[in-house]
Order: C-alpha cells, then structure tokens, then sequence
C-alpha cells in the first residue's frame, strides 16, 4: 500500500527571515543562554554544551544523556544548539534559544511531562510567553524559510502517482532506488497511473528522498501543475 510520508519535518520553534550570520553572532549563544536563565529562569540552569548549528530540518535541539538505576532516570551531559541555517531574526534565535532551554529546565530539574511538548513544557512556555512578551511556539515548518545564503539547484528524481480512489502522490526518490520501486509499482494495485519526471523545483528541497513508495499528498491542481511543468523521463 502506498503510504503518505509526513508533510514536513517539524522543529523545535518559530519561523521567518531577516538576520545575516554577523547579527546572529554579534551575541554569543552562552551570553544569551545567561541572560535568559537570569531573566526566565532565575539563574537556576547551569550553562551546558552550546553550539550553533547548520540543521536544516530542526531550529534547535536539547540532547542528553540518561541513566536509569533502581527505577529512577538520571539525566546529564545536556547540550543545546541552535541553527543558523536560515534567515531569522535576533528575537527568533532566542525563541529558539529558550525553547530549548524549557526541555533543559525539564529536564534537568526532573519534572515529569505528559510528552515532550507535554501539558508542563506548555504551561511554562505560555506563562513566559505572557510574562515577557516572547513568540515560543510548540514547533515551526521550516519549508518555506529563507536559508541565510542562496541555495544551489539540485536535480531530483520525481515519482508522480494517481491512485484509484482519485488521490495523488508526489515523491523525490533516490535515483539508486528507482529501479526497486519501477517493479514495486506493477504489483501495486492501488495505483491508476504514474511517471517519472526531472526537476529543480524548489518545491522538492526539504521533501526527504525515499527509497520505498511513500510520498506526500497533494490536491489534483497541485499534481497537474507540477507535473505539467516537469520533464518526463
């Protein structure tokens, strides 16, 4: 059965452009890191690994280690990073920033959660939202987001199908895979019709390239515009 992949990658907090690396640089990740966890946090968190990254599927991230002994979890060696990867503004960095360092704060203090964005990440991010006038959101799409420098083109692969029920699917396919998926797809039954095409359309950037018949539904107008200015393999 061909199955839907999910329509983007979520991250970690708030979207859209402005910013060249030299303003996201001109305050230190650790500099921001303490004048948060002085302002928000009452200075409670000890500064653990920083580190900017170039993540382009994720704004930020809390990582670390966990041991668990006698029926209780013991977590440690915290890192936090942030992406430059896009055009963002200083203000959205710390959103960044400090949505990272609330799964830090949970974390590290031991508070139980419902899940990682659970009903305590929630709270807390919605009371310092209100108490300090920030944008923390639970996640962003970073589909539409302006990379700090211009992207070269990329050529890909594209797979286009109309199934029976009257859906459509497009996906960015490995080339090494191309061939196992062309046989997958005469034993398919759910399939009407599909092609091959070639592209540099942007539209496939951050479609993740699969290797099995999963691919992201689009409306029927969406499928006859891409497909209509596509090149047939």
């Amino acid at each position: 059965m061909y199955r839907q992949a999910d329509p983007s990658p979520s991250s970690a907090l708030s979207p859209a452009p402005s910013a060249t690396s030299r303003e996201a640089g001109e305050m230190s990740l650790t500099d921001r890191f303490n004048k948060y966890n002085a302002l928000i946090f009452d200075g409670r968190l000890p500064i653990p690994k920083l580190k900017w990254s170039r993540a382009r599927t994720r704004l930020g991230q809390m990582a670390c280690r966990r041991k668990s002994s006698w029926g209780r979890t013991r977590y440690y060696d915290f890192t936090i990073s942030v992406s430059t990867y896009y055009n963002l503004t200083q203000d959205q960095i710390d959103d960044v920033l400090i949505h990272e360092m609330i799964h830090y704060s949970i974390a590290y203090t031991g508070l139980k959660d419902t899940s990682a964005h659970g009903t305590v990440f929630q709270g807390m991010m919605d009371s310092i939202n209100r108490r300090f006038g920030r944008h923390i959101t639970i996640s962003a799409r970073t589909r539409n987001m302006e990379p700090r420098q211009a992207q070269p083109p990329k050529d890909y692969l594209v797979l286009a199908l109309e199934m029976r029920d009257g859906s459509h699917y497009l996906s960015s396919v490995s080339p090494s895979a191309a061939g196992k998926l062309a046989l997958m797809l005469t034993r398919v039954r759910e399939v009407a019709s599909y092609g091959w095409y070639r592209t540099q359309d942007e539209y496939f950037r951050n479609m993740p390239r699969v290797r099995s018949l999963r691919g992201r539904r689009v409306s029927p107008e969406v499928y006859r515009t891409m497909t209509g200015k596509m090149r047939r393999c």
